[in-house]
């Protein structure tokens, strides 16, 4: 059997306001605090645009070396669900902002090793969903949650419902890979990668415990020598990568195991839960279809259009990228475990690069980095900015012979 994975990534990004509106975003604020009538989806509020959703994904379309439209527009994609006030949600349909790109990534040693370079079908910006708050009994501590006045009759018969509106609104860009992936570990590097990426340029913190970066993963397996692809079931509730990991391989010996049972008509499109305790997938719902959401043009919001000048400007001002990053570690001399700890975290890349600029040799910078340096952080719980050691002191010669105060 073949299997085939590609994945679906929303990152929040980091703008001070949200996508349609002045509402600021904090994570972990009080629930139904950062809302307006434009969040809460009130008749006769109307969206405006906030420059920076732009900004922020025409670079990460040049940083996944997409072709951008310079023409682009927001659509209505329609559902029902207690979290989206609107009853729709504003994304884009069939003229996404990015598309036809690429990632590379360097896969650690202890997997292997290579490189891989993993197609981008699509980048396109939409607006978060409000966040529900379950409970079995109706009891909740958290103040400011709005009841649903409608029961949720999907999986959660029997649920009480609050919502919280604060996230609704909050700007994303959804990342939509080619399904170019064959392995739990692919797919993960490939996760991890677009955090880096992400971090690098400065449009979200990436942090997936905070859900700023989400990824569902789609999965299909298929009989060697066929051309078409399996039945496509898609994995959510994936909020680090080891669980990335394990849940697609998880799904990958599930599918084949119902295939070699003569089950395979038991593989349907669906929409399935990573259950991190019993380490599998569960079915959450049936999967919708794109007929299903009803897209149409967005009607309170215009046409964006893109200048040459503008994106040149913005391509002019990204940062060293990681995978840039890792190739000039490489041309000096450094090996690839070196590299792929080095260029992971940008603030010690830039330690590493100040240390360097100041005379430090290339080797013994790294190694003090990635020893004691990495060590201590690590006992301390603290990040390579929080520390007392200056990169400047670092350089100095008597550093790399004697004990140095951190």
């Amino acid at each position: 059997m073949r299997q085939v994975i590609g994945i679906e990534t929303h990152v929040q990004l980091s703008t001070l306001t949200k996508a349609f509106c002045g509402c600021p975003y904090n994570y972990g604020s009080q629930p139904n605090t950062s809302i307006c009538p434009i969040c809460m989806g009130l008749p006769g509020a109307l969206p405006v645009l906030n420059s920076k959703v732009i900004e922020s994904a025409v670079k990460l379309g040049l940083a996944l070396n997409c072709k951008l439209s310079l023409n682009t527009k927001f659509d209505r994609k329609q559902y029902f669900y207690p979290d989206l006030p609107k009853g729709y949600q504003i994304s884009q349909f069939d003229i996404p902002i990015a598309t036809g790109g690429y990632l590379d990534v360097d896969l650690p040693i202890e997997f292997g090793g290579g490189h891989r370079r993993f197609g981008i079908t699509r980048v396109h910006m939409e607006e978060d969903a409000g966040k529900l708050l379950h409970s079995e009994d109706g009891d909740y501590s958290q103040e400011n949650t709005i009841p649903h006045i409608l029961h949720y009759l999907d999986d959660h018969v029997g649920y009480a419902l609050q919502v919280d509106l604060n996230r609704a609104g909050v700007p994303l860009l959804e990342i939509v890979s080619e399904p170019d992936m064959r392995t739990g570990v692919e797919a993960a590097e490939y996760a991890a990668e677009l955090q880096r990426l992400v971090r690098y340029l400065g449009v979200s913190n990436g942090n997936m415990q905070e859900g700023s970066l989400r990824c569902d993963v789609n999965v299909s397996i298929r009989p060697v020598g066929q051309l078409e692809f399996g039945t496509k079931v898609e994995i959510k509730n994936l909020n680090s990568f080891s669980s990335i990991n394990r849940a697609i391989d998880f799904e990958i010996a599930r599918q084949a195991l119902l295939y070699s049972q003569g089950q395979g008509d038991q593989i349907v499109q669906e929409t399935r839960l990573w259950e991190e305790g019993a380490q599998k997938t569960i079915t959450m719902r049936k999967k919708e279809g794109l007929s299903d959401y009803r897209y149409f043009p967005e009607p309170d919001l215009p046409e964006v259009i893109l200048s040459a000048e503008y994106i040149n400007s913005i391509s002019s001002s990204l940062p060293e990228l990681p995978e840039m990053k890792r190739r000039r570690y490489e041309k000096m001399g450094l090996s690839m475990q070196d590299v792929l700890f080095l260029a992971n975290d940008m603030n010690v890349a830039q330690f590493f690069d100040a240390t360097i600029a100041k005379g430090a040799d290339v080797k013994l910078a790294a190694n003090w980095i990635m020893g004691d340096i990495a060590a201590y952080m690590k006992n301390e719980k603290l990040s390579v900015n929080e520390i007392k050691l200056t990169s400047e002191e670092l350089a100095e010669a008597h550093c790399f012979n004697k004990e140095c105060d951190y």
